[in-house]
């Protein structure tokens, strides 16, 4: 679409925060279309037409490169960097990810690809070796919807990823009942003593930011905390202060 070219693709971002003390931990890199006339598009209106068209591959590659752009305004601006941004830049490839943070002089630690687990378990050779990529640099990775669809309990013990975030309809379904949260707790302490992050995504209430907190899960994001705001509202909320 003319959008595209137009830079109506705007960078939002959703903040993630420790349960614990409630603060930044990070944040997930999200886009909007905002129309000329200002009207807001969300995502699950666009990326099916991009998708099926092709284009879907140049808008990653453009939020991508908007997030190279924020991190190094920032640091050039010396504001506090101490956050991971995140985001599924699932058609973004190792190449074009580490020239794009090269151009900007951006460490790969300061990023985290995120892949769901979907897609995950329908290419897992090829993601693996792709996230097995991204790791040797530096850079954090993260499945994304663990417990919405497929699973990868088989092959959770050498998936290269540092994070695993829990799914909304997974953590509702299971925080219902004594016995629901009893599996949740033991799911939670399970993956963190393979050595996984635990992040709990769609968190809107303070009864499940309790419960994360009794969990010991590691971040989480919702919109109990915040929703997605434009990057420069997030610049001037979490990093100027």
């Amino acid at each position: 679409p003319q959008a595209l070219e137009n830079g109506e693709f705007k960078l939002y971002l959703q903040p993630k925060f420790s349960p614990k003390d409630l603060s930044v931990i990070g944040a997930e890199a999200l886009t909007r279309w905002i129309k000329p006339d200002g009207t807001v598009v969300y995502p699950d209106q666009f990326i099916p037409i991009l998708e099926s068209t092709g284009r879907i591959v140049e808008l990653d590659l453009y939020i991508f490169e908007q997030v190279a752009q924020f991190l190094q305004r920032n640091a050039q601006a010396g504001h506090r960097l101490n956050h991971v941004l995140n985001s599924e830049f699932g058609h973004v490839t190792y190449t074009e990810a580490i020239e794009i943070l090269e151009k900007h002089n951006i460490s790969a630690r300061m990023l985290e690809i995120e892949l769901t687990e979907t897609a995950v378990v329908s290419e897992y050779d090829r993601v693996k070796r792709l996230l097995s990529s991204f790791q040797s640099d530096g850079m954090q990775t993260s499945l994304d919807d663990f417990g919405a669809g497929g699973s990868l309990l088989n092959n959770m013990v050498d998936i290269p990823v540092n994070t695993i975030k829990l799914d909304k309809l997974f953590l509702t379904r299971c925080s219902s009942n004594a016995r629901g949260t009893d599996f949740l707790r033991e799911i939670v302490h399970l993956v963190k003593r393979l050595g996984y992050n635990v992040i709990c995504e769609g968190i809107e209430t303070e009864e499940q930011v309790q419960l994360l907190r009794s969990l010991d899960c590691d971040g989480a994001q919702g919109f109990w905390f915040s929703k997605a705001i434009p990057a420069e509202e997030f610049e001037r909320r979490y990093l100027c202060s």
